[in-house]
C-alpha cells in the first residue's frame, strides 16, 4: 500500500509536466505500475488487458522519443497525431467500462474479486443445515495443483482421485450438523512446515494454490506426509482439520509432499457426541433393516455402503425441513451427498459405531492445457468417518453417478482460461525461487534457445546500426534544410516540423 500511495504521488508530479514525449513516457511508466499495483491488491488476471494496452503506448511513445532520427541533443520531439492518441484512450475506456461496469452487472463481478464467497455446498463452518445444499453445481475454482516435477500423465496419476479433508462435524440435532469442538493440537508458525508422517526423500513435492475464499480451512489430500512451509499461522485440530489462525483475503501457495493414499493426519479418539445414538426410531429400524444378516460392526457398515450407493444422486430432491434424514430414507431415497452421508453416519451410531460426517472435496478434475489439477465448487463433497478397531475408518454412501455430473461449459476455452490464470499467479504475482531456479534450469536444458537469441539480438543489433546510418543521413540533409532557411531569415528549433513554420520567402 505505501508503495501504491508513492505511485500515487509520482503520477500526480509527472501529470503537470510539459506535453513532451519524454513527459508523456514518464506517465505511462507510472501508469504501468499502478496497474502492476493494482492487480497484486486485487489478484485478478484480467489486468493483464490493460497492461497490455499499456505496454502499446508505451512502444508508440518511445518509437515517437527515439525513432525519429534527431540530433544528439536535440531535445524532445513535439506530440504526434491527437486522433492516435483518442483512438487509444476510446479503446482504454472500453476496456474499463467492460471490466468495471458491465462485468459486475452481467454476472461476472467474481472475476474482479479476489474472495470467493463462502459456499452452503462446501460446509466450511461450524455448523451446516441439510436443507441449505446448493442447487446448481458451481464451476468456480477454489484449488489448483501441480507436480512441478514429473511428467504431465506421472502427475495425473499422482493427484487424481483424492479425498481432500476440511472440517469433520460430529454433533447432530434437528437437521444441523455442528463441529465437534476439538481443541487445536498442534499450533504452526509462519514459514514453518507441519510434519504429519515420516517422509522419504523421495516423496513427490506438489503445490496446492488455493484461491482467496472467505473461510481459514486447508484442504489436505489424503497421503500427506509434510505441509509447508506455511505462508501463515496456522493450527491442526484434533479431528484432523487444519486451518489457518485468520482468513487469508488473498491467494496462497502450500507446498504438500505426498507418501499415499490411506495417510491421514493423527486423530484423536471418539468422543460422547459421535457415540451417541440417533433419538429417531425410524433411523434405527432402516440400519438394523439394512444391517440384517451381518455379525461384525465392519461388515454391517459395508451393507448399509452398499445399498446407499445404489440409490439416486439427486441435487434438486426434496428435503423436509424438520426431518431431513428420516424423509430421505423413507420417502425420496435420493438426494445429495450431505444427505447420503448423515444417513450412514447415524445409522453406524444406531448399530453402536461411533460415527461422523467429513467434509471437503473429492477427485477434481485435470487440466490438459496446463498440466495440473482443478478443484472446483461442484467437487465438494461429504463422507463418512468410522471408529473401527482403533482407527477413524472412511465411508463413501454416495452413488458413482455424483460424479458424471459437471457445470463446466466449454471445457477446452476454460481450461485454456484457468492455464492462463495460473501462468499469471505463478510467473507475474509470485515469482518466487523455486519458479526462478525452474526458469534457469529450463533455459540451460535449452541451449538452442539461448544460441537463437543471441543470433536474434544481433541482428537486431545490425538493424538498428542500419537504421543510425540512415538517421545520420537524415540529420545531414536537415543541416543543408536548416542552413537554407537561416539564409531567408527563419530559425528553426530542431523539434519542430517544417508544417509549423511560416512559408520562406522563394
Amino acid at each position: 500500500m505505501a508503495f501504491t500511495d508513492f505511485l500515487l504521488i509520482l503520477s500526480l508530479a509527472v501529470s503537470v509536466e510539459a506535453p513532451t514525449p519524454r513527459n508523456h513516457l514518464h506517465r505511462l511508466i507510472t501508469g504501468l505500475f499502478l496497474i502492476l499495483a493494482g492487480s497484486v491488491l486485487t489478484d485478478s488476471v484480467l489486468y493483464a488487458l490493460p497492461l497490455a494496452t499499456f505496454l502499446l503506448l508505451m512502444w508508440r511513445a518511445c518509437r515517437a522519443l527515439y525513432g525519429m532520427g534527431l540530433a544528439p541533443g536535440g531535445g524532445d520531439a513535439l506530440p504526434g497525431s491527437w486522433r492516435q492518441d483518442w483512438r487509444a484512450f476510446g479503446w482504454m475506456a472500453a476496456m474499463t467500462v467492460a471490466l468495471f461496469v458491465l462485468a459486475p452487472r452481467s454476472g461476472g463481478h467474481a472475476l474482479l474479486d479476489n474472495v470467493q464467497p463462502r459456499m452452503a455446498v462446501s460446509g466450511f463452518s461450524n455448523e451446516v443445515r441439510l436443507g441449505d445444499f446448493a442447487r446448481r453445481l458451481d464451476p468456480t475454482v477454489v484449488l489448483r495443483v501441480e507436480a512441478p516435477g514429473l511428467p504431465p500423465e506421472a502427475a495425473r496419476r499422482l493427484l487424481a482421485g483424492r479425498y481432500w479433508r476440511g472440517v469433520a462435524l460430529s454433533r447432530y440435532a434437528n437437521g444441523r450438523w455442528r463441529r465437534g469442538g476439538a481443541a487445536p493440537a498442534v499450533r504452526v508458525a509462519p514459514r514453518a512446515t507441519l510434519k504429519l508422517a515420516r517422509t522419504p526423500d523421495d516423496a513427490p513435492l506438489v503445490y496446492v494454490w488455493r484461491e482467496a475464499v472467505s473461510h481459514a480451512w486447508l484442504m489436505l489430500p489424503d497421503g500427506a506426509a509434510s505441509v509447508g512451509p506455511m505462508p501463515l499461522a496456522a493450527t491442526l485440530d484434533g479431528d484432523g482439520g487444519l486451518r489457518f489462525v485468520r482468513e487469508p483475503h488473498h491467494r496462497v501457495r502450500i507446498p504438500v509432499r505426498l507418501v499415499g493414499r490411506g495417510a491421514r493426519p493423527p486423530m484423536r479418539p471418539p468422543v460422547a457426541a459421535e457415540k451417541t445414538p440417533p433419538a429417531s426410531p425410524v433411523i434405527r429400524r432402516w440400519a438394523r433393516q439394512a444391517a440384517a444378516g451381518a455379525a461384525a460392526p465392519a461388515e454391517r457398515l459395508e451393507r448399509i455402503e452398499r445399498l446407499l450407493r445404489g440409490w439416486r444422486y439427486d441435487l434438486n430432491a426434496a428435503v423436509d425441513a424438520r426431518h431431513p434424514v428420516e424423509y430421505f430414507l423413507t420417502r425420496t431415497r435420493r438426494g445429495h451427498c450431505e444427505l447420503y452421508a448423515s444417513a450412514m453416519a447415524l445409522a453406524a451410531r444406531s448399530l453402536g459405531v461411533p460415527a461422523r460426517v467429513v467434509n471437503g472435496y473429492y477427485g477434481g478434475e485435470w487440466n490438459e492445457t496446463g498440466h495440473f489439477l482443478l478443484i472446483r465448487q461442484q467437487h465438494a463433497h461429504a463422507w463418512v468417518e468410522a471408529w473401527l478397531d482403533g482407527r477413524w475408518r472412511r465411508y463413501d454412501p454416495t452413488p458413482p453417478s455424483r460424479w458424471a455430473l459437471s457445470g463446466v461449459r466449454f471445457v477446452r476455452w476454460n481450461h485454456a482460461w484457468e492455464a492462463v490464470r495460473l501462468a499469471w499467479y505463478r510467473h507475474v504475482l509470485e515469482f518466487e525461487e523455486t519458479d526462478r531456479a525452474r526458469l534457469v534450469r529450463w533455459l540451460l536444458a535449452r541451449a538452442w534457445l539461448a544460441a537463437a537469441l543471441a543470433g536474434a539480438a544481433w541482428m537486431v543489433w545490425l538493424a538498428a546500426r542500419r537504421r543510425r546510418g540512415r538517421a545520420r543521413s537524415a540529420a545531414g540533409a536537415w543541416r543543408v534544410v536548416d542552413r537554407w532557411l537561416v539564409r531567408r531569415g527563419i530559425r528553426r528549433p530542431v523539434s519542430r516540423p517544417l508544417r509549423e513554420l511560416p512559408p520562406p520567402g522563394g
